[in-house]
């Protein structure tokens, strides 16, 4: 399986280097993320720094350019996303027992889905894709072969939190209040909604009225 994992990766990597070059910035792999044990990993591909430094983007190193996702047990992988863009690293946080580190939590995944905040374009014509255009919600399924867009451009996905016991994900957005296109600060307007685990079907909108 190791001597099969590489072989895939070289494949991979002369894809990213060489295939994509020629449309666009240069990339390269990131770590990957176990997201179906049976079958699946995810492999994520960034922009190297020359991009990055560049206008086109105003943050650096905290989004993915793509996802790869490799099944394992057939020895074949595809994008995720059909044109690279700009998505949110997976996040990890801390599960603690008794004052104790037990694991590290993966928050985007649960046993259907990996949740995933994409900028997909510059709204707010600025010329880059920056913190005031919007994050859209996506929910891809663990085995990389079904992708949902769950929320679009008129509103921003702040965070969300993972209630994956209870069977939900609890979302945080912002609206834009003067329709300008750009989420700033003075855009004050948040409200949380859920999310179902099973269905992705929206709860109403919790609101402070």
């Amino acid at each position: 399986m190791n001597r099969l994992f590489a072989t895939v990766l070289l494949g991979l990597a002369i894809f990213t280097s060489d295939g994509l070059c020629q449309k666009g910035p240069a990339k390269y792999f990131g770590e990957p993320i176990l997201t179906d044990s049976a079958s699946t990993l995810f492999i994520p591909t960034r922009y190297n720094e020359e991009f990055l430094s560049s206008n086109k983007i105003a943050f650096w190193g905290g989004y993915y350019a793509n996802i790869v996702a490799y099944n394992f047990q057939t020895d074949t992988y595809r994008k995720i996303f059909d044109k690279d863009t700009f998505i949110e690293a997976v996040r990890n946080s801390n599960s603690y027992s008794y004052g104790t580190r037990t694991a590290d939590v993966l928050k985007n995944l649960t046993k259907r889905w990996i949740f995933l905040l994409v900028k997909l374009k510059d709204t707010n014509n600025s010329g880059r894709i920056d913190e005031k255009d919007p994050s859209i919600l996506f929910a891809v399924s663990t085995d990389g072969q079904t992708l949902k867009q769950l929320t679009d451009q008129t509103e921003n996905v702040i965070s969300f939190e993972n209630f994956e016991k209870q069977g939900f994900l609890l979302i945080k957005i912002q609206r834009d209040t003067n329709n300008d296109k750009s989420f700033k600060t003075e855009d004050k307007e948040l409200y949380f909604k859920k999310i179902n685990l099973i269905d992705l079907a929206f709860g109403k909108a919790i609101e402070i009225e």
